[in-house]
């Protein structure tokens, strides 16, 4: 098993213990249609690009042969998601403060920075997982989030902990 599966499996397991114990986790969708992605693009330009995406993913993404519009939905759709994890109130978070990039075996790895970091710290979330497809004109993106787990020995209930016996 690559170390991206096995860290996806490992935030899932955790996610998991999360609900388990009825602690508060976050979950975003997003469907993004990949040709009105390709309009956009085609009508924008490069500028519009630098402002959604960072230099780092600009950079993944020039690699990309291959259903090129699918990839920049997919990865729109999964900044979207994980806005609508974050549920900001009063914020704005900007879509370059979100970088999804792919871990070593593939799967996407999401980054939070600047005005996304802010909004996950409000919503007490340590650790987060995006999941992308495409499938015909559409991608689809799913973004989970959990606060930080607790000690072992303790129950996590609503934001309070309690000592086993």
């Amino acid at each position: 098993m690559s170390a991206a599966r096995t860290t996806e499996r490992s935030l899932l397991t955790a996610l998991l213990a999360e609900l388990a114990a009825g602690a508060p986790v976050a979950v975003g969708v997003d469907l993004t249609h990949i040709p009105s992605v390709g309009e956009r693009l085609a009508r924008l330009g490069p500028r519009w690009l630098g402002d959604q995406f960072t230099v780092r993913e600009l950079r993944e993404l020039d690699g990309v042969r291959n259903g090129g519009h699918a990839t920049l939905a997919g990865r729109l759709a999964a900044k979207e998601a994980f806005i609508k994890l974050l549920t900001p109130q009063d914020d704005f978070v900007l879509h370059r403060d979100i970088e999804i990039l792919r871990a070593s075996g593939g799967a996407p790895v999401v980054h939070a920075h600047r005005s996304a970091l802010a909004a996950a710290g409000r919503r007490a979330l340590t650790s987060w997982s995006v999941s992308i497809t495409h499938q015909g004109d559409w991608a689809a993106a799913v973004a989970v989030g959990a606060p930080a787990l607790p000690a072992p020995g303790t129950v996590h209930t609503h934001h309070t902990q309690e000592k086993r016996s």
